[in-house]
């Protein structure tokens, strides 16, 4: 999984380059023929199955209105027959190319042009999302935005019903919001992303004096044993052979 902001001065778009199909932007499917359109501002949350993959994301110069692309917010694109997986070889060709190579080349140069003439040959075709009839739903990346910044402003990983009273919906709303953008249900969400920060903790150098306990409980975890076994279930070892392996 993946969430994050475009901070570009242009529009991203995020091209899966392996297992296409397997690929969820902001909850839509991806495949062969499509790739996925980011405003400069917008967010995005990515997700697929557990596979190894490769991905790209291509940064265009310019506004959204000069790509035919909504500035309203990030969408799928589907691209003319063919034209996505042409991309799709071409900026794998390149990034073979060129990345062991130092920038700003006249190949750089090239390989842009022609990267930007593969994008213009994709757009035409964005797929519009058909129109939703009865009752306005409410909007799922503002849902998601807001839970993002109750998360990041608490030193301690919220339950899922506090982060739903704090977001200000139903948890049942929360719920539905994070099964389609993460494809995970909240607490499943914030149990994983606990897991991650505290083994980020757990490999920082300047922490050496600290105890594997002293690190958990600054992250609010009291239940050492149910904690360490969820994390060898996730990272194949138990939180203090983390700490030994990283101190030597």
């Amino acid at each position: 999984m993946c969430y994050g902001g475009n901070t570009h001065a242009g529009t991203m778009l995020f091209l899966p380059l392996t297992h296409a199909h397997e690929h969820f932007v902001n909850g839509e499917p991806l495949d062969d023929e499509s790739l996925f359109a980011i405003p400069r501002g917008a967010d995005f949350c990515i997700r697929l199955h557990k596979r190894a993959h490769s991905w790209c994301s291509i940064a265009l110069p310019g506004d959204a209105d000069q790509w035919a692309v909504s500035a309203s917010g990030s969408g799928r694109i589907a691209g003319n027959a063919g034209a996505v997986p042409r991309l799709r070889r071409l900026a794998t060709d390149v990034a073979a190319a060129l990345l062991p190579q130092a920038p700003g080349t006249p190949a750089h140069e090239a390989a842009a042009r022609d990267l930007l003439a593969a994008v213009a040959d994709c757009l035409p075709a964005r797929a519009e999302l058909p129109p939703v009839l009865g009752r306005r739903r409410l909007d799922r990346g503002d849902i998601i935005r807001r839970a993002m910044a109750v998360i990041d402003s608490t030193p301690v990983m919220p339950s899922a019903a506090i982060l739903a009273a704090n977001v200000g919906v139903t948890s049942r709303t929360l719920l539905r919001a994070f099964h389609e953008a993460f494809g995970r249900s909240p607490k499943q969400y914030l149990m994983l992303r606990e897991l991650h920060v505290v083994r980020r903790s757990l490999m920082q150098r300047e922490s050496s004096d600290a105890t594997v306990a002293d690190i958990l409980v600054r992250h609010g975890i009291w239940e050492f044993g149910r904690f360490a076994a969820r994390y060898c279930r996730q990272f194949g070892e138990l939180p203090s052979h983390t700490v030994r392996r990283v101190r030597g």
